[in-house]
């Protein structure tokens, strides 16, 4: 005979399993936390026809950097972003990919000299369709969705700062994002 307990353990560790697996989907943005990725900041100035704005963004600087990208978070600040700097001295096509991001954002690619060579507002959160610059660039910078309507970026406009244009790689002083 069998004993009534043993028939209930296989529903109870399949449940258990389900249980412990949730728990870790639930606490893998604090796993990766962390792993201790920072990000430095830098401020950069967007000349456009609107005038001139302010913007305090996040610099990927690594291969974990721009992987992690803006994963993991729930919000962007109106002024911020992540500046991904590709290769100043030698443009490249980049692709951006927007998976696992559960934000709409703004795409900006952008030459070396910080002109804006393409924009890509409202790309839809968590796409698996990367999106390609059409020529070599040096830098893409994420916004958050809607940026690019608000102030009327249109590719010619220009950004300088974080190793941009004539604006110097400047780290703000103090300032770093752990995610």
């Amino acid at each position: 005979m069998v004993h009534p307990s043993t028939k209930r353990r296989p529903a109870k560790r399949h449940l258990g399993l389900l249980l412990a697996g949730g728990i870790l989907m639930a606490l893998w943005p604090a796993a990766a936390r962390s792993q201790g990725v920072t990000f430095n900041q830098t401020h950069l100035t967007l000349y456009t026809g609107s005038g001139r704005h302010e913007f305090t963004v996040d610099v990927a600087e690594s291969a974990t950097q721009v992987n992690l990208g803006l994963r993991y978070r729930h919000s962007i600040d109106p002024d911020g972003g992540l500046l991904i700097v590709q290769s100043i001295a030698a443009p490249v096509i980049m692709q951006v990919s927007n998976e696992g991001i559960s934000l709409p954002m703004d795409l900006l690619f952008l030459a070396s000299d910080g002109t804006v060579r393409e924009v890509h507002p409202w790309v839809p959160p968590d796409s698996s369709d990367p999106i390609v610059s059409t020529a070599p660039v040096a830098a893409a910078l994420e916004l958050k969705g809607g940026t690019i309507t608000r102030y009327g970026i249109l590719p010619g406009d220009r950004v300088i700062g974080g190793g941009l244009g004539a604006g110097p790689i400047s780290v703000v002083p103090g300032k770093s994002h752990n995610c």
